[in-house]
């Protein structure tokens, strides 16, 4: 690369860790998943109990402790706040793209290595789950890493990172779960098998070589000790609900056609801005895939393979594939100059999902009445691309946009629909006793236990709400305006609230729009009401 080109690679890497890092603190916590991590590590520092996982008090054995602690660490340096929470989560993410960087320098080169962290960084499932805590980009960091480790070592013939990538693929499992043991195993054990021509012989001295019997315990030891201890201390308390999260999930539901295709669909929207150019790469490879590919082949095929076979079917399971399509993609973004047809349909992978994206982006600026400076960004890959002739980078600058839109401004704008922080502190200053719990009416909002710091009733009814308050000394709940009337208390907080789960991002983002105008259809007024006795 020439000095201009290292400039160009400096400046688009500078701007990308901007928006990773950009007011990722801001917004209180998201509900519901967010939640779980949030408030279980608010009791684990309560508690002073770090192994023991508990939710709203109840225990929570759903998912292992790995993703729990490192935001515990992090929270112990910098105290118990959105900041702390989420900081893990976006350095790991940051760290997913530089060991995408290095896979696809150590299988092609530098340039390739480059492209695939810029095609990594904004693909949409990934850059979306960055922002807020849950285990998925930690368990991409560490699958990922285990991936790296493991291929580094077998590539330098260096047992060290061998070693080290038994390790990481324990850590992987503390993360989230036994089955990814498999689902690594099932992506080197074909990769060896590849790289044997599928000989047998040669495949099993290859697994010895990798001291396969040594690494095993060893990632087993890891992986499986907070299973061990939770079956030891809880019994089948604890493996009826987290088999539900495992085997259930995988093996309890009814097959159909359609599931066939379901992650083709999820690659499809979940791997934009790159998504037509990874079919195009893939296509066209098809036929040296083995010889030149099979890395990165079997990376892809065996996700797809085990996640298509199993029932459960979750978008965010494919996210810690995004690597190895980052890095086929960013093989061909090197090396690829197709000519006639091909070349029409190489240059349509980039430019589709850019218009899209561009139309798409002046539709979120309209709706939100975001600053007119906006619409003159979101026409730069197109000026880009007049001035560089380089299609190749303008969905890259499109999405970069999108997110760069969300981070300053529309995360913003929509956090006065969320006055979850101001609701908390509310309680806490008027109600300090902690063993004073709140009451829900009808619904939940699984943040509230972290910021009013207590036992939270949820979806009691008008009739409960009524019978608590007749029955108790003192009350603090979150009520509708038919049960405000029944009861005798001190309104504390009014307002509107979404009533539904903030996960699903685009359908919380249209009820916004609305209330934006006035129309607060898609929310409900509550009142925040302290009674004593």
């Amino acid at each position: 690369m020439d000095s201009r080109e290292n400039l160009k690679f400096y400046l688009f890497a500078f701007i990308t860790v901007f928006i990773f890092f950009w007011n990722f603190w801001y917004n209180d916590v998201w509900i519901p998943n967010e939640s779980f991590y949030a408030e279980a590590v608010r009791e684990m520092f309560e508690s002073k109990n770090f192994l023991d996982i508990y939710y709203n008090y109840e225990p929570r054995f759903n998912k292992p402790p790995l993703t729990y602690w490192v935001i515990a660490l992090s929270s112990l340096i910098f105290g118990l706040n959105e900041f702390a929470i989420r900081l893990p989560i976006v350095l790991m993410a940051v760290g997913s793209l530089f060991l995408t960087y290095k896979i696809g320098e150590l299988l092609y080169g530098r340039y390739v290595g480059i492209f695939s962290f810029f095609v990594m960084a904004f693909s949409f499932q990934f850059v979306i789950n960055s922002r807020y805590a849950s285990p998925e980009v930690p368990l991409l960091f560490f699958f990922t890493l285990t991936l790296y480790l493991f291929l580094k070592g077998y590539k330098k013939k260096n047992l060290l990172y061998i070693f080290l990538s038994y390790v990481s693929l324990g850590l992987t499992v503390l993360t989230k779960g036994y089955p990814y043991f498999f689902v690594l195993g099932g992506i080197v054990g074909f990769y060896l098998l590849i790289e044997s021509n599928f000989n047998l012989k040669e495949f099993f001295k290859k697994l010895i070589d990798i001291k396969i019997y040594i690494g095993v315990p060893i990632s087993l030891v890891i992986g499986l000790s907070w299973i061990v201890y939770m079956s030891l201390k809880f019994g089948d308390t604890f493996w009826s609900v987290y088999n539900e999260e495992t085997v259930k999930r995988a093996f309890g539901e009814e097959s159909r056609i359609s599931d066939l295709f379901f992650y083709l669909i999820v690659i499809l929207w979940g791997f934009l801005p790159y998504s037509l150019a990874f079919y195009y790469s893939f296509v066209d490879s098809f036929k040296r895939l083995l010889k030149d590919f099979s890395f990165i082949f079997s990376w892809i095929f065996v996700m797809f393979v085990v996640f298509t076979v199993a029932k459960g079917k979750i978008p965010t399971y494919f996210i810690q594939a995004h690597p190895a399509l980052s890095v086929l993609v960013g093989y061909y973004l090197v090396n690829h100059n197709p000519s006639g047809f091909k070349k029409v349909l190489w240059g349509a992978s980039f430019v589709i999902p850019t218009v899209v994206i561009t139309v798409l982006n002046g539709y979120m600026v309209s709706t939100f009445n975001l600053d007119y400076f906006y619409y003159f960004i979101i026409l730069s890959p197109f000026i880009f691309l007049l001035r560089y002739r380089d299609y190749k980078l303008i969905p890259f600058l499109s999405t970069m946009i999108t997110f760069f839109i969300l981070t300053v401004s529309l995360l913003v704008k929509v956090e006065k629909y969320r006055p979850y922080k101001e609701i908390g502190e509310i309680i806490n200053y008027n109600v300090p006793d902690r063993s004073v719990p709140l009451i829900i009416q009808n619904r939940f909002f699984h943040n509230m236990p972290f910021y009013a710091k207590r036992k939270v009733l949820r979806d009691y009814s008008e009739g409960q709400i009524v019978q608590y308050w007749q029955s108790h000394n003192y009350m603090v709940a979150l009520v509708e305006e038919n049960t405000l009337n029944k009861i005798n208390g001190k309104v504390l907080w009014s307002g509107y609230l979404y009533p539904n789960s903030e996960s699903r991002f685009a359908i919380f983002l249209k009820n916004v729009a609305k209330a934006e105008k006035g129309d607060y259809s898609g929310f409900v007024k509550m009142y925040l009401i302290y009674t004593t006795r």
